[in-house]
């Protein structure tokens, strides 16, 4: 699949959006011993598969009425997501879906190309059968999924296995931020696919199962250096149309 835009609803009590967002609450709001981690989880599953799309506001007192919480925990939800970085505090507009520029997206794919070459380097080399094992059902999985909450589960634990996060948890946890940096524009969907940007978690899993270093390290280079690409591709075409639209509102104006 090839780069893809937003929903981009409006705002939260749009019909479409409101209902996404219901519906995704509906799911997700069984099990929970505590509302708060209830209303973080839908909150930002829907930031991640475009129901809140970036730069959307975030009215408490609308979330609080769809998902059926009051406007603490989702006073409580958004503020954790500004420390993922996924919603940031202005203050006149309030709280709002974090938008992302080209410039952090570069630098973002720059520290992660970093880590995520050494945590795979480091993990290689105490590659054991049983994690190898776990690891190869994991990219089947992986490699199932198309796109939105399931994706994002099943290739976060393929990750999590890659690079060993039991054991290494303080740099699993450094990737993982970095992702939710660029969370909407990944996580939930899959940026790559066909062509030149082709990739498959079993093919990088082959490479590990063969003990081969260097072939691992280039196949997931090679894929973040595409994921980026995919990224800014995004970022530009989603400019690009912002720009237009503002130009078209500028005309009617005059």
């Amino acid at each position: 699949m090839s780069a893809r835009t937003s929903p981009g609803f409006a705002e939260p009590a749009d019909d479409s959006g409101a209902e996404a967002l219901q519906q995704l609450a509906g799911r997700l709001s069984t099990g929970y011993r505590s509302v708060g981690v209830m209303a973080y989880d839908i909150l930002r599953d829907a930031i991640l598969n475009g129901t809140l799309a970036p730069g959307q506001k975030l009215r408490q007192e609308t979330l609080a009425e769809l998902i059926g919480v009051s406007r603490l925990p989702v006073r409580s939800a958004l503020i954790q997501l500004e420390a993922d970085g996924l919603v940031e505090f202005h203050e006149r507009k309030g709280a709002v879906v974090k938008s992302l520029s080209v410039e952090r997206a570069r630098e973002v794919y720059e520290i992660r190309t970093l880590l995520e070459l050494e945590a795979l380097r480091l993990s290689m080399a105490d590659m054991t059968d049983e994690r190898l094992a776990r690891l190869i059902a994991l990219s089947k999985t992986a490699d199932a999924e198309n796109e939105g909450t399931e994706f994002v589960e099943a290739r976060t634990a393929f990750y999590a296995e890659l690079y060993d996060a039991a054991r290494r948890p303080m740099l699993w946890e450094m990737i993982e931020q970095l992702r939710l940096k660029v969370g909407r524009y990944v996580l939930g969907w899959r940026l790559v696919g066909g062509g030149n940007h082709s990739h498959s978690h079993e093919e990088l899993t082959s490479a590990v199962a063969a003990g081969d270093v260097d072939h691992a390290l280039g196949v997931l280079r090679a894929h973040l250096e595409s994921v980026r690409d995919a990224v800014i591709d995004l970022l530009e075409a989603d400019s690009a149309a912002r720009e237009e639209a503002a130009t078209r509102g500028r005309g009617r104006r005059t």
